[in-house]
């Protein structure tokens, strides 16, 4: 693989356009394709402000030995990238509660290749208790990609802050997002219903990536 497949590669998996790059490592789209193209070599300048903005790894840029990323949450285990994600929280699996916070040795290694783009936007929480059972049980892990905004999350498992207090649930939007359910899976548990004319404060945190089983 040249340098040039390397760098195309590093923007699939860092989610960004060559333009997006451009801009933020302050260069122009034509020097990143000249890049990309193998036309030239990357300056200096350049590798330095990849390597402060993403971690990326400049010896594997240049030559294709090493880990794509630096640092200590990036480990290689038989030729594979795995992210060392700190679990952060638990977070309650029932009705909103308080985060409780875990401790800090507590990490779950997880393949590079399940969590696209930037590792910094993912982060791991403890499920505390059993609404989302049977899909999501007490004492697995989720990981969770950070995302604030109301798109993309309809049908999907978030975990949302309600009036200070955090849960994890299946977000449902209806009347173009004036109101949500918060749904469980396990039958026991009532959905809650927010809507926009309500005082309950609702921020969203992330959205659920996967679970890891706890065995």
């Amino acid at each position: 693989m040249s340098l040039g497949e390397r760098l195309r590669s590093l923007l699939n998996k860092l989610e960004l356009s060559q333009t997006s790059l451009a801009r933020m490592i302050g260069t122009s789209n034509v020097v990143i394709n000249r890049y990309i193209k193998n036309k030239t070599t990357p300056d200096y300048s350049f590798l330095k402000k990849i390597n402060s903005a993403y971690n990326v790894n400049i010896n594997w840029l240049l030559t294709g030995n090493g880990p794509i990323f630096t640092g200590d949450n990036i480990r290689e285990i038989r030729g594979r990238q795995y992210y060392n994600l700190p679990i952060v929280a638990a977070v309650s699996c029932g009705t909103p509660e308080e985060i409780e916070i875990a401790e800090p040795q507590d990490y779950v290694l997880i393949d590079s290749f399940s969590l696209p783009g930037d590792f910094k936007d993912y982060f791991a929480f403890l499920a505390n208790g059993d609404s989302m059972d049977p899909y999501i049980s007490h004492g697995d892990v989720v990981v969770v990609k950070h995302h604030d905004h109301g798109d993309m999350v309809n049908d999907r498992i978030c975990v949302v802050r309600v009036d200070g207090d955090v849960t994890l649930k299946k977000v449902k939007l209806f009347s173009e997002g004036k109101e949500i359910l918060l749904s469980p899976f396990n039958t026991k548990y009532s959905p809650i219903l927010i809507n926009q004319d309500s005082t309950v404060d609702t921020k969203l945190i992330g959205i659920a990536i996967m679970a890891v089983k706890n065995l």
